[in-house]
């Protein structure tokens, strides 16, 4: 199979899964709705699974196909690109925003990473360890259903059977396995002609690719002067990929993974997280140094990125 073939069996499979979790998104609520269960439930399962739909497909697809690195390498690149690409991008139009923090997310989010560096530290997830993701899961969607929830009775229109609208999930869903699976075999060939571990292709090319779809929510949502919700997206998004993921591989594989998965990608993970933390505390207050210092910042994280991804490819 030809470099060209394998790269466009990569991208088609991107494109595949990212419109398959669209479709599955938007039937799901209108299934929900159709059956009469409540917005605040719908409204709290489309954040639990909307912003981690393709990096789920993925993960399942690469352990099917004995490529766990894959997995794991989605989960911590989506995590850098979702603060190194799409917040450091935002934080252009941030600097006039003030950001409403839920404290309790952060608290989520601080001890998913510290749970994520203590089983990386071994170079294995442990079914232990992988029962404690599932918990901290638990935790989060306990959590949402503390949250007030912005709902609105038109973005759940009732309109179609519930015969068509399962079986449009059916399709749905039937998009997502072949998207992912073409994602994750055209990753597996890509890593074998450039020469690079899976473990980069799943860091860099389909972590980026799984993303796309934050990124478009968090333009629509800059358009609209919603900059909270642009966090509140990369904050949901950074837990699921740990506490959702983890476990897939946790319990689908038992691998030894490259020392640098700890000591490069978990790090350079750990360092964008605080940042991304600092600067939403910092967020919370009006003031001029804003407006000055987020575009500088922004420029910095886009360049401690192409740092990063530098770093990676100098095999």
């Amino acid at each position: 199979m030809s470099l060209l073939i394998t790269s466009l069996t990569f991208i088609s499979g991107l494109i595949i899964l990212i419109a398959g979790a669209e479709l599955f998104i938007g039937y799901a609520a209108k299934l929900g709705a159709k059956l009469g269960v409540s917005e605040l439930l719908i409204g709290i399962t489309l954040i639990a699974l909307g912003t981690s739909i393709p990096e789920i497909f993925v993960s399942v697809s690469s352990i099917l196909n004995n490529a766990p690195s894959i997995a794991l390498g989605n989960s911590i690149g989506s995590n850098i690109s979702n603060i190194g690409i799409i917040y450091g991008l935002s934080l252009f139009w941030l600097s006039t925003t003030l950001i409403s923090i839920n404290l309790r997310n952060i608290f989520i989010l601080v001890l998913s990473v510290l749970i994520c560096g203590w089983s990386l530290y071994d170079l294995n997830i442990s079914i232990q360890d992988s029962v404690l993701f599932i918990a901290l899961f638990i935790l989060f969607v306990l959590n949402l259903l503390r949250q007030p929830q912005e709902t609105n009775n038109k973005n759940y229109e009732q309109t179609g059977s519930i015969v068509k609208i399962s079986f449009l999930i059916l399709i749905s869903l039937g998009l997502l396995g072949v998207g992912s699976e073409l994602t994750v075999r055209g990753g597996i060939d890509l890593a074998t002609f450039i020469g690079v571990p899976e473990t980069i292709i799943g860091l860099t090319m389909v972590a980026i690719g799984t993303s796309l779809p934050e990124l478009a929510a968090s333009i629509s949502a800059l358009r609209r002067d919603k900059g909270n919700m642009v966090v509140g997206n990369i904050v949901g998004s950074n837990i699921l990929n740990i506490v959702l993921i983890f476990p897939i591989i946790g319990f689908g594989s038992n691998s030894i993974y490259e020392r640098e998965i700890f000591s490069r990608d978990f790090l350079i993970m750990s360092i964008f997280t605080g940042i991304f933390i600092l600067l939403l505390v910092i967020g919370r207050q009006e003031s001029n140094l804003k407006r000055i210092a987020y575009p500088i910042i922004g420029v910095s994280m886009f360049g401690l990125m192409v740092f990063y991804l530098s770093l990676l490819f100098s095999f």
